[in-house]
């Protein structure tokens, strides 16, 4: 057991130092320049920190609930991945027992994006209200930069804190706790998307009971359309249909249900899928303006039939 807290341990701090440090992590190591591990440090414990606490915010938000019912849960493993501008692949707990019912699934699978969407709300509203409005130079080169994409509720939460302004014209120079809560955001979105293992999964299935396996794969076909906007979510629907499975496996009915509440919580936290959910997640600069292929094909289609007239 002591051995199993020390893994999960060492997993919690390598992963805080990925977030921290990122691809700089093996470069200060090899490099051994301790002044600009120093600096980055002072500059990026706001995001590591806030980030990592939203991680475990969101796997204890299924442990809890897990013990509650008497189910063998591990504690969070954190997965580090000091490559790309996020610094991590996540957290998981892991289950070590079948769930009883779609009772105790329900409160399981949702506590987890709850908890996750409300720390990572705040942080983002705190975090862009320290943020600041530069002017867009029209000469600087973007081409090198990577973009972090808008959701709804990014876009419009902007605006009200700090606008209103005009996109093309002011940039949010984005303070590092609002980057943690972004990253937050776009994770409890995953885990919200409404298939196989993952948290929407056990909710819908929950919510909807046998009869969702009629109409879920139709589901799944138009989440593979996204892939026209963005190739991530080509990537996430291969990940779903052929590992985390597009239909839930079979857990028993609750005897008593779900009850009102718990049905209208799980529509509720379905519904915020639509705001949080990042069409294209991360692009680099030179992609930013260009139309994705969802609308390529749009204007194609609409030039071709209006050409028939």
């Amino acid at each position: 057991m002591k051995n199993q807290f020390s893994l999960h341990l060492f997993l919690f701090v390598l992963t805080f130092l990925s977030l921290t440090f990122r691809e700089f992590l093996f470069y200060g190591l090899f490099t051994f320049d301790w002044n600009g591990f120093a600096l980055l440090f002072l500059s990026e414990w706001p995001y590591s920190l806030t980030l990592i606490l939203i991680l475990l915010g969101h796997e204890m938000g299924h442990y809890i609930p897990a013990r509650f019912y008497g189910v063998r849960a591990s504690l969070p493993y954190f997965i580090p991945f000091p490559l790309g501008p996020i610094g991590t692949m996540g957290a998981v707990i892991q289950i070590k027992e079948p769930i009883p019912n779609k009772k105790a699934l329900f409160d399981i699978g949702i506590g987890g994006p709850f908890v996750s969407l409300i720390l990572s709300v705040i942080a983002w509203i705190i975090g862009i209200s320290m943020s600041d409005l530069i002017p867009l130079d029209k000469n600087f080169n973007l081409d090198q930069y990577m973009i972090f994409g808008e959701s709804l509720f990014t876009f419009y939460s902007n605006q009200w804190i700090l606008g209103p302004f005009d996109p093309q014209m002011m940039d949010v120079n984005i303070h590092p706790l609002a980057r943690a809560a972004w990253v937050g955001l776009l994770i409890t979105a995953i885990n919200l998307l409404p298939f196989g293992q993952l948290d929407g999964g056990h909710i819908i299935y929950a919510l909807f009971g046998e009869k969702y396996r009629y109409w879920i794969h139709w589901l799944f076909t138009a989440f593979i359309i996204l892939a026209l906007v963005h190739f991530t979510w080509l990537l996430w629907a291969f990940l779903i249909y052929y590992l985390l499975k597009v239909e839930h496996p079979f857990i028993k009915d609750d005897p008593n249900g779900l009850g009102k509440i718990r049905k209208i919580f799980g529509y509720f936290m379905l519904l915020t899928l639509i705001f949080i959910f990042v069409p294209r997640p991360i692009m680099m600069g030179n992609e930013l303006n260009d139309p994705t292929l969802f609308e390529s094909i749009f204007v194609s289609l609409k030039t071709f039939f209006g050409g028939q007239k």
